[in-house]
């Protein structure tokens, strides 16, 4: 497939940009967890699945409450690997091990893919 005039190596790369691209194999090196960080994430379905998430997270991805994070922005395989960490109870968390035990891998995918794909824009101070 291709991405602009570059060739793209996998089909979950389709559509995006080759710096997107470049970024997510860097950071799925770096955290080691290659499979998992390209799986084709839905955007759609992402939004949807996120609605569990709001409460806390904000369905905007900027986060609610003082303890919980902000995802929005976050690299998409960051995400993977966090929701990974919660799901293998390598990260612990009481409300994230509820929330995650019930995802499968392409939700972690479509939810990674959603907060990702949230522009964040950051003005600095004056």
């Amino acid at each position: 497939m291709r991405d602009g005039n570059v060739l793209c190596p996998l089909p979950a790369f389709a559509g995006r940009g080759t710096l997107q691209v470049a970024a997510m194999l860097i950071t799925a090196l770096i955290f080691g967890n290659i499979s998992n960080a390209i799986a084709a994430g839905n955007l759609t379905a992402g939004r949807q699945k996120a609605l569990q998430c709001q409460t806390c997270h904000g369905l905007d991805g900027l986060s609610k409450l003082p303890e919980a994070p902000h995802l929005a922005g976050q690299p998409e395989p960051y995400l993977v690997k966090s929701l990974n960490d919660y799901r293998k109870g390598i990260r612990k968390n009481d409300m994230m091990t509820l929330v995650v035990e019930k995802l499968t891998d392409q939700d972690v995918a479509d939810l990674a893919a959603f907060y990702a794909a949230i522009e964040v824009t950051v003005k600095l101070p004056k």
